[in-house]
């Protein structure tokens, strides 16, 4: 979605928003002389907390590199140990995360500039932000101890290792939003308000793998490969909220509230660039570099690998290729339920 798009529905969401708060001005005005806090026109409101979030498309890369671990280093022991019964001993050890780390909230923070047109109604201009930088560290290691002699005549090797020490998962937004606060007086030191809110989003994300794989031979000596992933992504989209507060009177300029309400945040289209490298290092020590980077629309791509212990699909988001065979609609969704504090300041 273009600037040019997330401009036409902001107005298309604001108008029939700002003609609600007209028709309720009339009524709204008509409860002056009976309000208890006698607020001055203008006020600042810094706010945060806590939002939840599923961006299930995006976590897809968290859920594809577990994938990876448990078809390299489970289900092939485990194919072993059914071909070679019990003259095949092996032990895994897994260390750090489990599973890798997925998305699943975001500290939520911003500030509002609000006017009382009335004591039942306020207009507020404002910035929110979401951001969450989620890190995993995840290790694995096989060792093969007293195998059957024909495992290592067939597969040459003793024990493999795995890790992935810099995993990261990140998106961040802001949005800049109009909302209208419609409140009842509660006695004469609380106040409950129902808001509701729109704006054009600007969305981003951000993707690392540090893929170190190795494996020894029935002689010791070692083989690696370290594979480096990072992917980035920028988008626009809508924004959209609802919800309620309760506000508290201190009786001086600093007053309290907490809020909590859902929002609609999706981002679609998403594009940027990537970069990739892997190392190899052979069991001379010998290393070879290679080196890539490309930008390009994301997508989730669905990846079937066979072997000799089963078949597995994976789907993953990438931005390298466009067309072909199992290519999916990518979205970043970072809708939810968010649950702030904050404090008004009136001018």
């Amino acid at each position: 979605m273009d600037l040019r798009r997330a401009a036409r529905i902001s107005i298309a969401f604001t108008l029939p928003l700002l003609a609600a708060v007209t028709l309720f001005t009339g009524t709204a005005l008509a409860q002056e002389d009976g309000y208890p806090f006698r607020l001055s026109n203008f006020s600042l409101e810094l706010l945060g907390g806590y939002s939840k979030i599923t961006p299930s498309d995006f976590n897809a890369f968290a859920t594809a590199e577990e994938a990876y671990v448990k078809d390299r280093y489970v289900s092939r022991i485990n194919y072993y140990r059914g071909l070679y019964g019990a003259n095949y001993q092996a032990t895994v050890t897994r260390t750090g995360d489990s599973p890798f780390k997925s998305v699943k909230d975001a500290l939520a923070y911003g500030f509002r500039l609000r006017y009382e047109l009335s004591p039942s109604l306020g207009l507020s201009v404002g910035v929110q932000f979401l951001d969450r930088q989620q890190h995993s560290n995840v290790g694995m290691t096989v060792a093969i101890q007293d195998s059957d002699p024909a495992y290592i005549k067939a597969n040459g090797y003793q024990g493999y290792a795995y890790q992935n020490s810099g995993f990261l998962l990140g998106v961040s937004a802001w949005v800049p939003e109009v909302a209208a606060h419609f409140c009842w007086d509660v006695g004469r030191v609380l106040r409950f308000e129902a808001l509701i809110g729109g704006g054009p989003m600007f969305i981003s994300c951000h993707s690392v793998s540090t893929r170190l794989t190795s494996a020894t031979d029935a002689s010791g000596a070692v083989t690696s490969n370290l594979t480096t992933l990072d992917m980035r992504g920028k988008a626009t989209g809508f924004s959209g909220e609802l919800g309620g507060r309760i506000y508290a009177r201190t009786g001086g300029f600093l007053d309290f509230f907490a809020e909590l309400s859902y929002c609609f945040r999706e981002g679609a289209e998403l594009s940027g660039p990537s970069s990739s490298q892997s190392i190899s290092t052979d069991a001379n020590g010998s290393q070879t570099t290679v080196t890539s980077s490309w930008s390009g629309g994301w997508n989730s791509l669905r990846t079937d690998v066979t072997s000799a212990w089963g078949t597995s699909s994976v789907t993953a988001p990438q931005n390298r290729y466009s067309t072909g065979n199992g290519f999916q609609k990518f979205a970043l969704d970072l809708s939810g339920f968010q649950l702030k504090a904050g404090l008004t300041i009136h001018l």
